[in-house]
């Protein structure tokens, strides 16, 4: 399962919100009473700077100029491993913060994870948001998975649990930002959310986070931020949830015609994928139990292959040999990806479910989490 990492994209106001002080920033900080090889790394995302200190009786210290406001990490490499070394591991001890050109001092007792950062009103602002919203998706990743042996981190039971576990929290944390957007027009942080949502592609309901972005102050929404923001709305809004669903007809293994139309009054599962790859491979899996589970129900699944022309017959070899028990299509006229288009640019293995209606009802779901809903549709 590869690590989770929290979208810091902030590139956000322009002028207008570069810090006056040109004196820049200083970071001061302790943890605990550690010393070298132990050392500490420090990446401004703005800048795209990276620095490291070595420790002195816990102490380590940064300089620097940022134009603009913008997120930092701060990573401990405890045994100076390298930092190539503490990034591939499951529980890097790493601290997220807003940084502008302050007098920072970061204080932490054994870790870097549970440090607390003071002396920006910035970063203040920041922590008020992030609490207020429940938290990042990374620290919820990472708390959850230190509640559970590592040997049991890739069992099925465990999986199944952490998705359904994480689709429930991002989608609470949606709403909260939403909320947050709505009571702070004029913040920051409510184009910070709005990148936020879009950055960890949790922009599902794209009637709700459109109608969020027009609430904002126009001054937010007509900085390069904000009009980048915008202009992905306006992309994504294409086959949004509660719309209806775009009719195509695709053609299958023995070029037969299937039209998204003809299935109107049952659940659809339009499911893009590609082949050769081991993460399809588990998502087949689950498609196959899916279609058995639910194959006394008003319920379908297309695959909708995103393979290139020159691998049509690596798709139809597979097809074939696996015995995908569900329609597959490729799309032998109109194009597999003139079709993923028709629904906002999708990536792979990702599906959409569509209603008896031919209403999109879900969207950009995978994994558990697609199963986990697919339970509640058919219940």
């Amino acid at each position: 399962m590869k690590r989770i990492v929290l979208s810091l994209l902030i590139s956000i106001v322009g002028a207008g919100a570069v810090l006056a002080q040109q004196k820049g920033f200083t970071i001061k900080g302790k943890i605990g009473s550690l010393n070298a090889p132990a050392k500490v790394y420090f990446v401004s995302h703005e800048t795209k700077t990276l620095d490291s200190a070595l420790l002195k009786n816990g102490t380590f210290q940064f300089k620097g100029i940022v134009k603009k406001p913008g997120f930092a990490d701060l990573s401990l490499d405890r045994y100076g491993v390298g930092k190539d070394s503490i990034d591939l591991e499951n529980n890097t001890d790493e601290l997220t913060f807003f940084l502008d050109n302050s007098e920072i001092t970061v204080n932490a007792q054994d870790s870097l994870i549970r440090g607390k950062v003071t002396g920006s009103k910035r970063n203040d602002q920041y922590m008020a948001y992030d609490k207020y919203i429940g938290g990042t998706v990374t620290a919820a990743y990472k708390n959850y998975r230190n509640r559970i042996s590592p040997y049991l981190w890739n069992s099925y039971p465990f999986t199944k649990e952490f998705d359904e576990y994480m689709y429930r929290f991002k989608t609470r944390r949606f709403e909260k930002q939403l909320k947050f957007i709505d009571e702070n027009p004029e913040s920051l942080f409510s184009l910070y959310a709005l990148t936020d949502i879009i950055s960890m592609g949790f922009d599902k309901d794209m009637s709700k986070t459109g109608a969020a972005y027009r609430s904002m102050d126009v001054k937010l929404r007509n900085t390069q931020e904000g009009l980048r923001i915008g202009r992905l709305i306006q992309i994504r809004s294409q086959g949004a949830v509660g719309t209806m669903a775009p009719d195509f007809t695709l053609y299958d293994v023995n070029h037969k015609p299937v039209t998204l139309s003809a299935y109107r009054g049952s659940y659809v599962v339009l499911y893009f994928w590609v082949t050769g790859n081991d993460l399809i491979k588990a998502e087949n899996y689950r498609m196959s139990k899916a279609s058995g589970l639910y194959k006394n129900k008003k319920f379908k699944i297309i695959s909708i292959s995103l393979d290139p022309e020159k691998k049509k017959k690596v798709w139809e070899k597979e097809v074939k040999e696996n015995k995908l028990p569900w329609v597959q299509v490729w799309g032998l006229k109109s194009g597999p990806l003139a079709t993923t288009k028709l629904y906002g640019n999708l990536g792979t293995p990702v599906s959409i479910v569509v209603d008896p209606d031919g209403k999109i009802a879900l969207k950009d779901l995978n994994g558990h989490e697609l199963q986990y809903q697919l339970a509640e549709y058919m219940k």
